[in-house]
């Protein structure tokens, strides 16, 4: 199985330096099948130039603006949709009118394409192409629901072009938060910066070499990947060179977060952050003295299309689940059920939710913690435990996460009626119906009920649509029958009288 490194090396022979598969394989020494998956895949994610003005070519004359406009859109595309020199010969034609000779489409193509990549291999370190961003995340303060004072972590992708910038917030700066708020800042803009600049973040590099070399996460190379952008990345304890977004870091946090918000929802203050960085794109650019909204126009038509496959974020780690139902991740214990003691499970671990299965079934769903050894549970993942041991309700460590109407007819209930009373509520629970829970308890108190059974019947009329078939429709040509029956002899057995 290749490594990550060597699946980027094939995909940059391919879609940079844009060698045949033939010349990969050799170059690589990989099977040309196995360089055809690698380079075709997309689901992850000068002085010395040579003379290529018009006057060189008279025979292209006036269509050379049109073929560089064709090349130029090229580069947002993957290769496999690009022009070749015979497209852009037989589009000139149809479309254009030209009467030239192949052979002078293709020269001028070669050479435009070399300049092209040699353009984009090497740029002076002052220049601010179009397009290109940096990335980094920003420490902040906030409220919490209970007013309480948390840490989180601001990721800003900036465009020094235009200095435009986008911010969105996260209770982390792992793996999961850099790679998802890349993913919503590419989703939100509509298009990938081609080439992005990082300092040397451990989410991303796992070890620096000499100069300009890093070994990167697995992680990170399959999104790159997936989404055809160039990471770069600053020497070891240079970060002036991304300086622009060093400098949006701190102004998103002067401005956008001050006053000290409250964050209760990180979804729902990443839809206030969108709305914070439009608005603060009319003001007047620092240098050029137009909107930087109007700027940012030249930066969004030089980013690279999206992919047509989205980019699942989150990445697998296994658990082995204690005599408690704990599986541990991060120092966190998640509580499965009881009944998976000893079992292994696998953890689908996503920037805000993990999920648990086992045996390929879903077992849990939980918000991901970032404290510190925490304990989360799920009420609903005990109740079958409980039914079998239902004195020991109240002295749980969850009984307070349950419902609270529940939790005051539990302390009611003696011991059979306690057992009967989580019995119906493990019912509606996997019925799928656990917001109902007090609503069967309400309406059963609305009535002057308190035992079990009156509480189901009510959690049934809730919860079971009555079932009232249709009227059944006759066609239109349905012969009707006379039928008059003699009903006498039931009269004479009944003791009744004959009707004639």
């Amino acid at each position: 199985m290749l490594k990550m490194a060597q699946k980027q090396y094939i995909k940059h022979l391919y879609e940079v330096e844009e060698k045949s598969l033939l010349e990969i394989s050799k170059t690589t020494g990989f099977n040309y099948r196995t360089v055809q998956k690698y380079a075709y895949q997309e689901d992850w994610s000068n002085d010395n130039l040579p003379n290529i003005e018009p006057q060189n070519y008279p025979t292209l004359g006036d269509f050379i603006p049109t073929i560089n406009e064709w090349l130029e859109t090229d580069r947002k595309i993957p290769r496999k949709q690009r022009h070749t020199a015979k497209r852009i010969y037989d589009r000139l034609r149809v479309e254009k009118g030209f009467s030239g000779s192949y052979s002078s489409v293709k020269k001028y193509v070669r050479k435009k394409t070399y300049v092209m990549k040699t353009d984009l291999e090497g740029y002076l370190p002052l220049a601010q192409p179009c397009g290109h961003g940096q990335v980094d995340f920003g420490e902040f303060m906030y409220y919490d629901g209970l007013q309480k004072e948390q840490i989180g972590y601001a990721l800003t992708i900036s465009f020094p072009q235009s200095n435009k910038g986008y911010t969105q917030a996260f209770p982390s700066q792992n793996q999961e938060c850099l790679l998802a708020g890349m993913k919503r800042i590419f989703e939100h803009v509509g298009g990938v910066p081609p080439r992005l600049r990082f300092d040397n973040m451990s989410t991303a590099v796992a070890q620096i070499l000499k100069g300009s070399e890093r070994v990167l996460t697995d992680g990170f190379i399959r999104f790159m990947l997936h989404y055809r952008f160039q990471a770069v990345f600053c020497n070891p304890a240079s970060g002036n060179e991304k300086g622009h977004v060093e400098n949006k870091v701190g102004y998103s946090r002067r401005n956008a977060f001050v006053p000290v918000p409250t964050i209760t929802s990180f979804e729902e203050f990443n839809e206030f952050l969108w709305d914070w960085c439009e608005e603060d794109a009319n003001r007047t650019h620092y240098k050029h003295k137009i909107s930087i909204q109007e700027l940012w126009h030249k930066d969004r038509d030089s980013l690279l299309k999206l992919p047509e496959y989205s980019f699942p974020i989150f990445r697998y780690e296994v658990a082995a689940v204690n005599k408690y139902g704990f599986a541990v991740i991060d120092t966190n214990k998640y509580g499965l059920s009881p009944a998976l003691s000893g079992q292994t499970v696998q953890a689908k671990i996503f920037f805000d939710h993990i999920e648990f299965f086992h045996d390929r079934q879903p077992v849990g769903s939980f918000s991901r913690s970032y404290g510190k050894n925490k304990e989360i549970y799920d009420w609903t993942q005990y109740l079958s435990t409980l039914c079998r041991k239902p004195g020991a309700t109240l002295d749980t460590r969850f009984f307070r996460q349950m419902p609270q109407l529940w939790q005051r007819h539990l302390k009611q209930c003696r011991a059979k009626e306690r057992k009967n009373a989580l019995q119906l509520l493990h019912e509606i629970v996997c019925d799928g119906n656990a917001s109902l829970c007090d609503d069967a308890l309400v309406l059963a108190g609305e009535n002057g009920r308190t035992d079990i059974d009156s509480i189901r019947q009510c959690y049934y009329m809730i919860a079971k649509k009555e079932y009232r078939p249709e009227p059944l429709k006759l066609l239109h040509n349905t012969p009707r029958l006379n039928y008059n029956p003699n009903l006498s002899d039931y009269d004479n057995l009944a003791g009744g009288v004959i009707h004639g």
